[in-house]
């Protein structure tokens, strides 16, 4: 039994899959603002869950709607300046679809951990050494998808670089 999401359609799943597998890229995404904002609404609910082990309810929403801000604008301004502005729903789609992901990844991480070590250990400073490759792998996806919207590999690794540091850390320090 299949679950049917009519806001989805019926290859987002599968372009999804495949963009995890850098087999794809988020021009293969169909053009829906109703999708970007779906997935732009599970980044906020999945960055701001995965803040809320370490920041207040307050500080992680705050996180999670500003890293959605921080997203849109520094990719509307991106894709101004690159002339691509045409291809904005589906990076904006794809990147807010890949950080909701990497935020799941990091709060499965962070419950598997914290069951797995009780609390006398230093679960928290484990689960920041694992979360390293988390912040590589989704730097490492948005320097792809950064690839397709008509940047050579050097710049589209320094930008997918600057929105995770922005975001990750200068943010997540910022919005306690």
């Amino acid at each position: 039994m299949s679950i049917n999401i009519p806001v989805l359609g019926e290859e987002t799943p599968k372009v999804l899959g495949k963009m995890l597998n850098l087999e794809a890229s988020q021009l293969s995404l169909p053009e829906s603002s109703d999708q970007m904002k779906l997935f732009l609404g599970l980044y906020v609910v999945f960055q701001a869950f995965a803040q809320s082990f370490s920041h207040s309810i307050l500080g992680s929403i705050a996180f999670g709607l500003g890293s959605a801000i921080i997203l849109y604008g520094a990719t509307f301004y991106l894709l101004r300046f690159l002339k691509e502005e045409h291809k904005f729903v589906k990076t904006m789609t794809a990147l807010a679809a890949m950080g909701a992901l990497a935020a799941a990844a990091y709060i499965v991480l962070h419950l598997i951990v914290g069951v797995a070590l009780p609390p006398p250990l230093p679960t928290e400073r484990l689960v920041r050494f694992l979360l390293f490759p988390i912040l590589m792998w989704t730097a490492f996806m948005y320097a792809f998808l950064f690839r397709h919207v008509s940047m050579r590999s050097i710049p589209a690794f320094c930008t997918a670089a600057f929105y995770v540091l922005a975001i990750q850390v200068f943010l997540s320090a910022v919005a306690r």
